[in-house]
């Protein structure tokens, strides 16, 4: 444990979690695919917060809510583009934004908040409908990495994501 403590970062008393976000950090700075999960008012956004306070600078971080962009994938997208300094002309689908990620050397980290609001229509012509085979791909990339936010974990939707709950207030 006392290992774990070294690597909480100095101005970690203003983290909710910081031994669980210091170790978060570390793992998806290494290019980790995660799915975070708790259920609704148990700190996920704020845990998303101090993630995001705590992650190397060097580390491009997309970020999108399912709770606000679920209706308009499209939209999503050509957001996730502007954050990312791509142009989205050239981007139709997750799978190209991937592949521009991919190529570009800088670490990226792509936060999809609520995404198990994605589950309540997956044949709706809005989303992308590959959206779990595009995810798995992040594993095969080193300098990209995931981190899918949800309520739970639902095996009839299968991420392609280690699932870590979060842990209690007092870790």
């Amino acid at each position: 444990m006392a290992d774990q403590e070294q690597d909480i970062p100095p101005d970690s008393e203003a983290l909710l979690r910081p031994a669980f976000t210091a170790s978060l950090a570390a793992r998806l700075s290494a290019g980790a695919s995660i799915n975070l999960c708790a259920a609704h008012g148990l700190g996920r956004r704020r845990t998303v917060a101090d993630l995001r306070s705590v992650l190397p600078a060097e580390i491009r971080v997309l970020y999108a809510d399912m709770k606000f962009c679920a209706t308009d994938f499209p939209a999503t997208l050509r957001d996730l583009c502007a954050q990312a300094g791509l142009d989205d002309a050239t981007i139709s689908d997750l799978g190209n934004l991937l592949a521009a990620l991919a190529h570009n050397p800088a670490p990226a980290l792509l936060i999809l908040h609520n995404v198990d609001l994605l589950r309540s229509d997956p044949h709706d012509p809005l989303f992308d409908t590959a959206l779990l085979p595009y995810l798995a791909r992040f594993a095969k990339h080193p300098n990209l990495a995931l981190l899918t936010v949800s309520e739970a974990i639902h095996p009839d939707w299968p991420l392609p994501c280690e699932h870590l709950s979060l842990p209690p207030l007092d870790i």
